[in-house]
């Protein structure tokens, strides 16, 4: 009876009412018989009814589910087939993978064993005084065995010898001391010690470390290391080392599909990672245990995904290679497949179920003695078990319900969010766009139109230190000020906690609001102190910054809050002040450090709108506002010119013409004119910095479509051009060519390769009389039976049709 109310009183035993409601039905029904026994009308309830019903339904539905179920076992077979078929692709790959590296692998071992069967190298084990007598010669000619591999092989990064017993170190151009040669060779996380008992202190037999990173000659590298000892097992004389580039084994594990989340592994005998491939820097470690067999394929759940992991062991050398792909990416096409069954069959099945409930309701009782049945069965006579209303009315009411939790999740997230925001726009870090304005307002910041004005709001009677109760105190107080001040401020107010006794407020007005200038809070703050103070019993400090129109001035006025709480702070005073009635500062410039910062970032991204308004604001509070010294001005004139100096070589552009202008600034005779003069040129460099960043993007697009164009029109009757094959080419990712090129040219990458494909087919089917499995072949299918289905597709019609001629008109 779960989600129904009960048909009986309360009080009134179930049995009991139910006598009583069947003698009333026969008191209602009709003349006695001649038995003594009153005769009924015929039941009109739900159990005759529903029982033709279903005999009527019967034999329909056996002939709906028949097609099913033959449906369904011809789709597990497809199913079963297409993901031995996936899995098998990435195996072959993961296989070519691993013969290539254990092919490179073999050629450094054989590299070691050659060096450590040098005669001249195995000579030179017992010299303990290498540059006494005769065995500086052999210090010259030991040397000469060594050879610079990474000329022939870009695999090597470079090999070296380390001696025991003379301490020192040869290279093919070079000898050192192991300490010396450390300095400009080292080893992230061991000291020289460490590296020499590493090293020389144990015999190590094609010992393989793995992927480590190694400053070399002041770049930082990640370097795969190979040693092979000299000496005896037990009595090591040295050893030949052999880096290799760990780059080299990281293109070829990045060849795989890593997208989505994916990544990559090569496993050594004792359970190390050799090297791994990772392009969101999300992986697991995986147990060499938990893989049974050389080779084969496994879901494993790893965090929140699940993830199908393909792995093969090496013959070579033991180790283990392993790629991870989360199963929705890997299984995208077979998913899609089963999404598209999953609602045909379903469709069908409803189709099938709308048609047989027809043809039964056809063949059995008229409507309205259904809703008759329906009507007199829900007055109460029983219940006869779940329908299926009623289970979706379950599943939609479990649906409202996580909806629900999810909206009061989201919800409880947003404070956090919108107070991350906030702190970035009160610091000035946003360059103005349309996805900023989205941003906040999807947090419940506006600011569409809007004027903006900040204000920093302090809480005196804490500058004795701050315990737990405190804190807690302080807590509770803010909240109850915010909710004060609520009340008492015009316009929207967002609030943000910049300290345990200090509250950022921002305010926001309409553009018809107050004027450029005005001070909104100005005359509510006095008002709201004092409410404060009595409800409370706390003294507070107002500083309000200027209003401004538009997010690049919020800033601004949070930074001038800040300066006014810092001179209230240091006169100990309470109350409220606004900005422009701070002391007017004429003996220094106002050029602060992280105004600097946002200047250069504003320049690097191009927004030369944003560099021209931050350039007027200065000069109106250093040229005007201040009034300034002259010598005052020649500083900060001075400093503007170190931020440009700066800035050039971050973008690579030529500096002459500044040098020569900041020359002649050092040398001229300063005055109100000339620096006027020296600053409007600085504006002029602003503008030509932003223009030229503008422009080198233009110019990079450009050319890089052109490389990208040029080289698919050159290899698109290679059956192995796709995507990445050309990602790889250009050096840049698959994602971000698929974005680029949708951008620039408006259609997708595969379908401008495929469309050029069909251009040229149709030129052979049209000019030549090639089959059509060698046109296949020539404009890059593999298949001719893929190129017959993709031509018909996007043709309309067959190959063989089209290039049939066509009758005279």
């Amino acid at each position: 009876m779960l989600g129904r109310e009960p048909f009986y009183r309360v009080g009134i035993p179930h049995n009991r009412h139910r006598n009583r409601r069947k003698q009333a039905r026969i008191r209602r029904s009709g003349p006695i018989g001649r038995r003594g026994c009153t005769m009924r009308k015929p039941k009109r309830g739900l159990a005759g009814g529903h029982r033709v019903f279903v005999r009527l339904l019967a034999p329909n539905m056996l002939f709906l589910l028949l097609p099913l179920l033959v449906g369904w076992v011809l789709y597990g077979k497809t199913v079963r087939e297409m993901e031995k078929e996936l899995t098998a692709s990435n195996m072959n790959l993961l296989r070519q993978n691993k013969d290539v590296l254990d092919r490179r692998f073999a050629e450094v071992a054989s590299i070691a064993l050659q060096l450590t069967g040098d005669t001249r190298i195995i000579q030179f084990q017992p010299v303990t005084e290498p540059f006494v007598g005769a065995n500086t010669y052999r210090v010259l000619e030991t040397r000469k065995s060594i050879y610079n591999f990474n000329l022939t092989n870009n695999f090597i990064f470079n090999t070296f010898v380390v001696y025991k017993n003379s301490g020192l170190v040869f290279k093919d151009s070079s000898t050192y001391g192991i300490a010396e040669f450390y300095e400009k060779f080292r080893y992230e996380g061991f000291d020289v010690e460490s590296w020499k008992r590493l090293v020389i202190g144990t015999y190590h037999q094609r010992k393989v470390l793995p992927a480590r990173d190694v400053e070399v000659d002041g770049t930082r590298r990640s370097l795969v290391t190979y040693i092979q000892s000299l000496g005896y097992p037990r009595y090591p004389q040295g050893a030949v080392v052999v880096t290799v580039d760990n780059r080299e084994i990281e293109k070829l594990l990045g060849s795989l599909d890593l997208s989505g989340g994916g990544w990559a592994h090569i496993i050594d005998e004792e359970g190390s990672i050799v090297s791994s491939v990772s392009p969101d820097g999300t992986s697991y470690r995986i147990d060499r245990g938990r893989l049974t067999g050389k080779q084969g394929t496994v879901m494993m759940k790893l965090g929140e995904r699940d993830m199908m992991i393909t792995y093969t062991t090496s013959a070579y050398n033991g180790w283990i290679y392993l790629v991870a792909q989360p199963a929705t990416v890997v299984l995208e096409k077979l998913l899609y497949i089963k999404r598209t069954t999953w609602t045909m069959a379903f469709v069908f099945l409803a189709l099938g179920l709308i048609a047989a409930y027809l043809i039964a309701y056809r063949n059995s009782r008229p409507w309205k003695s259904i809703l008759d049945t329906i009507v007199e069965r829900t007055d109460g006579d029983g219940y006869f078990g779940s329908d299926a209303y009623r289970f979706v009315r379950d599943n939609v009411s479990r649906l409202i319900d996580s909806n629900r939790d999810l909206e009061k999740k989201l919800k409880e997230q947003a404070p956090l969010l919108q107070a991350a925001l906030f702190e970035r726009l009160l610091k000035g870090e946003y360059v103005p766009s349309p996805d900023t304005d989205a941003l906040l307002r999807h947090v419940g910041i506006d600011t569409q139109g809007r004027r903006f004005v900040a204000s920093i709001v302090q809480l005196r009677g804490y500058d004795g230190g701050l315990d737990a109760d405190t804190l807690e105190e302080l807590d509770v107080k803010r909240v109850m000020v915010k909710e004060l001040l609520r009340q008492r401020m015009p316009g929207q107010a967002y609030w943000h906690d910049t300290a345990e006794d200090q509250i950022a407020l921002l305010l926001a007005f309409d553009a018809d609001g107050p004027a450029e200038g005005a001070d909104p809070i100005a005359d509510v703050v006095p008002d709201a102190s004092e409410l404060i103070r009595s409800k409370l019993n706390v003294a507070t400090r107002f500083a309000i910054g200027g209003t401004y129109a538009g997010l690049m001035g919020v800033s601004r006025s949070y930074e001038e809050a800040k300066r006014v709480i810092e001179y209230l702070t240091w006169r100990n005073r309470n109350g409220t002040m606004r900005f422009d009635e701070l002391p007017v500062e004429n003996g220094g410039y106002y050029y602060p450090a992280d105004l600097e910062m946002r200047l250069g970032h504003l320049a690097r991204a191009g927004e030369k709108d944003a560099v021209e308004t931050l350039l007027g604001e200065l000069h109106q509070i250093n040229f005007e506002d201040r009034r300034l010294s002259v010598p005052m001005l020649r500083l900060f004139v001075s400093e503007m010119w170190g931020t440009v100096v700066k800035l050039l070589p971050q973008l690579a552009m030529d500096d002459g013409a500044v040098a020569e202008q900041v020359q002649t600034f050092s040398s001229e005779n300063a005055s109100y004119g000339s620096l006027e003069r020296q600053y409007r040129m600085i504006e002029t460099t602003y503008r030509r910095i932003c223009d030229f960043v503008g422009e080198h993007k233009k110019s990079q697009n450009v050319q890089l479509l052109e490389d990208i164009v040029s080289y698919v029109h050159e290899r698109f009757a290679q059956a192995d051009l796709c995507l990445d094959s050309v990602a790889d080419r250009m050096n840049i990712s698959k994602g971000y060519l698929s974005q680029f090129f949708k951008e620039q040219t408006g259609v997708n990458f595969s379908d401008y390769l495929e469309q050029l494909r069909m251009n040229e087919a149709k030129a052979l089917l049209a000019k030549t009389d090639l089959p059509v499995y060698e046109i296949a072949q020539r404009v890059g299918y593999s298949s001719s039976n893929t190129f017959c289905r993709a031509f018909k597709r996007i043709n309309g019609v067959s190959a063989s049709v089209f290039r049939q001629p066509q009758p005279p008109s």
